[in-house]
């Protein structure tokens, strides 16, 4: 009987052993888990305040004219010297076709306007009509000409004349081979006259 016992004993004990054992495999694992930090509410955004409209302007009581009365007259002040002096160019180009090239050079060979076909360089004439006509003041002075008026090249494919322009400029012009050379000094010297003038 003794035996027994004993051995329910151990039987009994080993089957609360492994239950246990058992039980500690078996039991949930659990994992600390941290809180939520909580978050601020977006703010909205305010919508920009409404500009006030500018008020119309009153119509205006009289009927709307062409676009050229409604601007105001340019005076020929506000014109720039440069355009005056080329459009001086041009009209001495279109009053006489004879004349094929013009140029206004300054004593010291600067190009101040021309009106040159294409391929014609404004610098070159510029320095070329300086170059002649000081040869022509000092020329007309030794020989005791007086003071230079005009300078006359004829070539076989046509005529270069210089004419003062003022007491700062010297008027160069091209004409055609078969040219009326009255008219076309004529016209030179008016718009010398003109261009002078312009200058001051």
């Amino acid at each position: 009987m003794v035996d027994k016992g004993i051995g329910d004993y151990f039987i009994s004990d080993a089957e609360e052993e492994t239950f246990e054992d058992d039980e500690l495999l078996t039991a949930p694992v659990v994992v600390p888990v941290a809180a939520p930090v909580p978050q601020p509410a977006p703010q909205p955004i305010p919508a920009p305040a409404p500009q006030p409209t500018p008020p119309l302007a009153a119509p205006n009581p009289v009927a709307p004219g062409p676009v050229a009365a409604v601007r105001p007259a340019t005076s020929v002040g506000q014109v720039s010297r440069e355009e005056r002096l080329t459009q001086a160019l041009d009209e001495l180009m279109h009053n006489d076709p004879d004349i094929q090239a013009a140029a206004l050079v300054s004593l010291d060979g600067f190009t101040m306007a021309s009106a040159l076909p294409q391929g014609m360089q404004p610098d070159r004439v510029g320095a070329m009509s300086a170059a002649i006509l000081g040869l022509g003041e000092r020329a007309a002075a030794e020989l005791g000409r007086g003071h230079l008026s005009q300078v006359f090249i004829e070539g076989e494919n046509g005529y270069v004349l210089l004419v003062a322009a003022g007491g700062r400029a010297v008027l160069t012009a091209m004409a055609d081979p078969n040219a009326k050379l009255g008219l076309v000094i004529y016209d030179m010297k008016a718009s010398a006259e003109r261009i002078g003038a312009i200058l001051g």
